[in-house]
This record gives C-alpha cells, structure tokens and sequence, in this order.
C-alpha cells in the first residue's frame, strides 16, 4: 500500500475521531437535561432515581412558566419582525453602492455583535430607564426587550442579505427598470420572490438569538415579562427542581425546531437552479 494512502486512511481516521469526540461533547449536555426532566426526584440529581412526567405537567400548570414562555415567544417574534424589516432595508441601501460611507455604515451595524450583552443590556436600561411612550414607561415592557434583542439580529440579517442582494442578477434589475417599473414595483416584484429564502432563513437566525437571549432580558424585564431564560436564572438561584430541566427541553425543542426549518429553506435554496 503507497505510503500517500496511508496519510490519507490516517489523516480520515483522526478527523472522524475528532468529529466524534466533538459530537458526542456537544450532545452530552442535551442529552443529561432531557433525562433529568423525567425525574421524579425534588432537586436535579444524576442519575436519575426514579422516573416521571409530574413535571412537565408542573411546568405546563405553572402559570409563571406559562408566562414566561409566552413572554419569550411573543419578544423573539418582535424582535424577529424588527430585525428582518431593518437588517433588510439597510442591506439593500448598502449593496446599492459600495462607498467609503457604506463601508462604515456596515460596521457601525456590525458593531452590536462584537459588545457583551451585559454592556448592551446596561445601556438601555439606562437610556431608556425614564422614557416615556404614549404614557407608558418603556423600561420593564416587551417592547424594550424586542428593540434590545434586534441589536444582535439586525446585523445577522444584514450580513446575510447584503451577500443575497449582491447576488442577483443586475441586468434584470434594469431591465426592469427600462420596462417603466418604480423602485418600489421592482423590489417587490423582482427582489422579493427572488430573496425570500434568504429572507425566511435570516428571520429564524434572528428568532433562535432572541429566544436563546439572557443578559439583556436580565437588566431589561420585570417579574410580570420576564422571559423564560430569566426566570430560569432565577429559579436555579433559589432551587434547582427537575422543572428547570423541563424548561431547557422546552427552549431545545424551540430552537431545534427552528434549525430544521432553517436548514430545510437552506437546502431548497442550494437547489434553486441558477440562471
């Protein structure tokens, strides 16, 4: 056997060896959380003891659960809608025409990624600490928290529909404009049909950040819209029950869920012929 395949066999070996190793490191925490919501047992303990569904059933008929898991849905939904509609429109702007301007622009959106949430979490607080809207104080609602939470999604969903709009084809695009269509008609009857994987995938990179989201939510929510990583946070401080582990297969379920649809509207868009 030539020395060149041995390398090869060797080199294959070690990368799947790694491969595993690093499989298994990232689904062993999954994996011990979804057991330990089936114990029966009053604090989190491994191994299990004895096994039961009493609390799922506490999770679901707890109302302050039930309303955080409410809380976290309806802000990452905001957050999502806030983040597409943005991280879009200034997409488009910035991939009209690449300036020195633009550039900047760019990163100043970048920027949010790259600060600790517990410095972005501060700052709200204390900016919009005594804003009133409408008559209604900001701090403590949800709406804060969606404003806060776009911070990270806006420049995901930039990013990526920067590279899709850089990606279409221009001659259509003035074609379209030389047939009479405004800029208005031309993107929505000419960009829009052509992004809208893009678009749907951004928007579920947006949701999992805003679902998964602790610090912020930390410094932003008050008992009444506090989100269900919150009160997890607070809850563990106190007591550690198996309904924590339950609350985690509830933000996994989440969050796995918007992977699969992610990766589904990520595969069909591999598949789209291209002209």
């Amino acid at each position: 056997m030539a020395s060149g395949d041995i390398t090869t066999r060797l080199l294959w070996a070690a990368g799947f060896l790694v491969l595993g190793v690093v499989s298994v490191y990232v689904a062993l925490p999954v994996a011990i959380a979804f057991v330990m919501s089936f114990s029966d047992g009053q604090i989190l303990r491994f191994p299990i003891q004895s096994w039961s569904l009493r609390w799922y059933g506490d999770f679901f008929g707890s109302r302050q659960y039930v309303d955080a898991l409410v809380n976290t849905l309806v802000i990452a939904l905001g957050a999502t809608a806030l983040s597409v509609t943005a991280g879009t429109a200034s997409a488009w702007a910035i991939s009209r025409r690449k300036t020195l301007a633009t550039g900047a622009l760019t990163l100043l959106h970048m920027l949010p990624l790259f600060v600790p949430g517990v410095v972005l979490g501060l700052g709200i607080a204390i900016t919009f600490g005594n804003v009133r809207l409408f008559g209604v104080d900001l701090y403590g609602t949800r709406f804060i928290v969606m404003l806060a939470h776009s911070l990270w999604g806006m420049p995901l969903v930039m990013m990526l529909m920067e590279t899709t709009f850089r990606s279409l084809d221009r001659q259509v695009l003035e074609a379209s404009r030389d047939l009479g269509a405004g800029p208005f008609t031309t993107f929505r009857e000419i960009v829009l049909p052509e992004v809208r994987t893009a678009i749907a995938s951004s928007a579920l990179f947006s949701f999992v950040v805003s679902v998964n989201e602790f610090y912020m939510a930390l410094f932003l929510t008050t008992r009444d819209t506090q989100t269900l990583p919150v009160l997890m946070w607070l809850s563990l401080r106190s007591a550690g029950s198996p309904r924590l582990a339950v609350a985690a297969v509830v933000l996994m379920t989440i969050v796995l869920v918007s992977l699969v649809l992610l990766a589904t509207g990520l595969r069909k868009r591999e598949r789209k012929p291209q002209p």
